[in-house]
């Protein structure tokens, strides 16, 4: 069972009381100066405060340590800010960091370029209440573009796949998520990180990121966690997820962000401690191959060099099989007369 993240500890300050969650804020910063103010800035607006807020500096080649530090020292802050720097270890190494030193017992994870809404944390420590043995919580996120929230929740952009495989708590708008997702999970992380607030340690075990997996690491970690115990998400809007020309995400980086949820799909099929069944071993055979298909007609779009280099990492990851099996005439052809990007 996880712990309640609600610590019951006053803080005061000036005379008033500030209530504390035992939750620990994880930020990893790269080149993020021009938004980690606005990030850190929706902490303080929160009903409910983090006990610390632990940014890392991953090797920015901007001012962001600069202009963190410098906003710190103007700041009153309700919380407790730790701020360090290191060479560029990537995103998934960062956050380990950032998971390994929290004091906290739950870890809400923030990106640099996110903004939380004010009830954020207040909403997600109230989600994991209603189910005590939940193990992590997440809210619904909207689309931040220049200065324009789209009203659309996130969960909407894709098929609904909380509201779809949720069962609803009684008594709440939430939904409670166990491993039955499984198949619509590898499909493609619906559950933004800057969303999440998950137990620090299950089952014994920190729960940290795979470093290996440069992206679609958050997919492979929510699958082992949600195999460890159940998820509450709360349909509630506590999340602006800032899409920008830097998103990791962006399409310059499809082919390889592609290549990683690849990866990422081989790491989950060969972990024994998830124990897949065969409707879950199924699952991940056909998203292998859906995937190496769309994979594939990127690559033809890039020319033959592109292409015969794709098809030979689908034949280094998954085998012959999955390589023949993707193969298309069409994206051979096209392959063979594309110029390129």
């Amino acid at each position: 069972m996880a712990p309640h993240p609600l610590n019951n500890r006053d803080m005061s300050e000036n005379s008033l009381p500030v209530r504390l969650a035992d939750v620990s804020v994880v930020i990893p910063a790269y080149n993020a100066a021009g938004f980690i103010i606005d990030a850190l800035q929706s902490i303080t607006r929160q009903t409910l405060f983090p006990q610390e807020v632990i940014v890392i500096d991953d090797g920015s080649s901007d001012a962001t340590y600069q202009v963190v530090h410098d906003w710190k020292q103007k700041e009153n802050l309700p919380f407790t800010l730790h701020l360090q720097k290191q060479a560029n270890k990537g995103l998934p190494a960062t956050r380990n960091v950032g998971i390994l030193q929290a004091t906290g017992q739950w870890i809400a994870l923030l990106d640099a370029d996110d903004i939380w809404e004010p009830v954020h944390l207040q909403q997600l420590v109230a989600a994991v209440a209603l189910r005590l043995s939940a193990v992590a919580a997440y809210g619904a996120g909207r689309l931040l573009v220049g200065d324009s929230i789209n009203p659309q929740a996130y969960d909407d952009f894709w098929d609904n796949p909380s509201k779809k495989y949720g069962q609803k708590i009684d008594g709440s708008a939430c939904l409670l998520v166990n491993s039955d997702i499984f198949p619509r999970l590898i499909q493609g992380n619906f559950i933004k990180p800057s969303s999440l607030m998950f137990a620090k340690t299950v089952g014994g075990k920190t729960m940290l990121f795979d470093e290996n997996l440069r992206t679609a690491e958050d997919r492979e970690f929510l699958v082992r966690m949600v195999f460890l115990g159940e998820f509450v998400y709360d349909p509630t809007p506590i999340t602006q997820y800032r899409w920008h020309d830097d998103n990791i995400s962006q399409g310059k980086n499809a082919k390889r962000n592609m290549e990683n949820g690849m990866r990422a799909l081989k790491v989950i099929f060969n972990n024994p401690a998830l124990g897949l069944g065969g409707r879950d071993r199924a699952a991940c055979h056909a998203q292998v191959r859906a995937s190496a298909k769309e994979y594939l007609y990127i690559c033809g779009q890039r020319g033959w060099s592109e292409y015969r280099s794709g098809l030979a990492f689908i034949y280094a990851q998954f085998g012959l099989a999955k390589a023949l099996g993707a193969l298309n005439p069409k994206h051979i052809v096209r392959s063979l007369v594309s110029r390129g990007p």
